[in-house]
């Protein structure tokens, strides 16, 4: 079943084309990547997901609801969150205040309550506490949720950053990049975790450069380059797909890349 949707998806910046025509489906519980060329416009999916971008043409729905005009808060509150290429942590924070400014989009009580401190907003308040914890284990973080953010390895400064877009319980997770500065290591364990994620019946949908990666949890790969989508289908199909083998530098590369 169809969870978010691309109907003829299109973004111009002036007269640059960044996405074009774009159709495509994001399967209810699937993990599915999206894959291309640097600038192939994979960034600027995301950003028309989550709305912060506005399409020049075509429609996105997540389940049937269309997110045409919807702000970008709201689109998290409707099941997507995500994360981004660079990592966006407030580092002068602990951990678990992180995951908690995740939580907080969800909140019902308002400024008055807040200020007040009302037994509603304390309520809340433990609430947002308790997901953030729970977000915290799931990440294998909460023995770290004192620390500073800016003092976890760079790897678990990824993981924080997705704690954060869990606390919320999307529908579906947009990763873009996840992998990007990790050492193998981390990936490894990377890889586990974007299992267990989807082991809840959380769909992802990632964008990520690291071929192993993608390979190896994907099981759909849909791949754009110049904006247009070129190939959709299973790890095996798109491998062998003469159209992305050219896109990615037009050789033999693309093979060795995904073998490593």
């Amino acid at each position: 079943m169809s969870l978010l949707s691309l109907n003829n998806v299109t973004i111009r910046f002036g007269g640059l084309t960044a996405v074009d025509t774009v159709n495509l489906e994001v399967k209810q519980g699937e993990i599915l990547a999206l894959i291309g060329p640097n600038g192939a416009g994979k960034s600027t999916v995301f950003n028309l997901i989550t709305g912060i971008y506005k399409p020049t043409e075509g429609e996105i729905t997540l389940a049937g609801k269309s997110l045409a005009g919807v702000p970008t808060h709201k689109v998290a509150e409707m099941g997507i969150t995500r994360t981004f290429q660079t990592i966006r942590l407030f580092t002068e924070l602990s951990v678990l205040d992180n995951v908690k400014i995740g939580a907080h989009c969800s909140g019902k009580a308002g400024l008055f309550h807040a200020l007040t401190r009302v037994p509603g907003m304390k309520r809340e308040e433990a609430e947002i506490t308790e997901k953030s914890l729970e977000a915290l284990q799931f990440l294998d973080l909460v023995g770290k949720r004192e620390e500073l953010a800016k003092n976890l390895s760079y790897g678990e400064q990824r993981r924080l950053e997705i704690a954060r877009a869990l606390v919320s319980k999307p529908k579906i997770l947009l990763l873009d990049e996840p992998a990007a500065g990790m050492n193998p290591q981390e990936k490894v364990v990377l890889m586990d975790m974007i299992r267990k994620i989807r082991d809840t019946g959380i769909t992802i949908f990632l964008v990520e450069h690291d071929m192993k990666l993608v390979m190896g949890i994907s099981e759909r790969i849909a791949v754009l380059d110049y904006g247009k989508l070129i190939a959709e289908g299973l790890p095996q199909e798109v491998r062998s797909n003469k159209a992305v083998i050219e896109a990615y530098l037009g050789s033999g590369k693309f093979k060795s890349r995904i073998r490593r």
